[in-house]
């Protein structure tokens, strides 16, 4: 049987990958009028579910400012202690829209894991920047690594995620 290694966790900021997004999204069916959606499944983009989605939107969609990076970070940081070794980040980048965090497996709930970090890191923007609004998008993408090539691969993709994007690298090595 194969064994779970490790997650490639993305969390997107609020507003930043809404439904009909034209890079595709992940979301389940929620409006009749134009017909139910398989979740778990990539979707094409749709000018139409998008515009919905960005008419229920309550709060401006969030850019994170550096000020938001680093709280976001130093949470990170700071719940990776708090886990007393129940959870380590083995590469990580936070982006003005999104992040990405590799996750070796420890046995505990992943979802709850992304849970607890989304709601952490959400209060250590409120208390430590003038943000006030939500700061990620409902649910997250998670996939499971199962070998050795993928996680280096994985680990890869998001050193390179700040260079391709015309970024300098950041280093988040206190989170690991």
């Amino acid at each position: 049987m194969v064994q779970t290694i490790g997650y490639h966790v993305v969390k997107s900021g609020y507003g930043q990958w809404l439904p009909g997004d034209d890079r595709g999204s992940w979301s389940q069916a929620w409006e009749e009028q134009i017909g139910y959606i398989e979740p778990h499944t990539l979707h094409a983009g749709d000018p139409v579910r998008k515009r919905m989605a960005q008419e229920r939107m309550n709060h401006p969609a969030v850019q994170f400012s550096d000020a938001m990076l680093q709280a976001i970070a130093d949470a990170l940081g700071r719940c990776v202690v708090q886990s007393n070794g129940g959870l380590s980040i083995a590469a990580a980048t936070i982006e003005p829209t999104h992040m990405h965090l590799l996750i070796p497996y420890s046995g505990r709930d992943i979802h709850r894991t992304v849970k607890w970090l989304a709601d952490q890191t959400t209060k250590a923007v409120h208390r430590h920047t003038a943000h006030a609004g939500p700061v990620w998008c409902k649910g997250k993408w998670c996939s499971f690594v199962f070998d050795e090539s993928q996680w280096r691969n994985t680990i890869s993709y998001i050193e390179r995620h700040h260079t391709t994007a015309g970024r300098t690298v950041r280093s988040y090595a206190v989170i690991m």
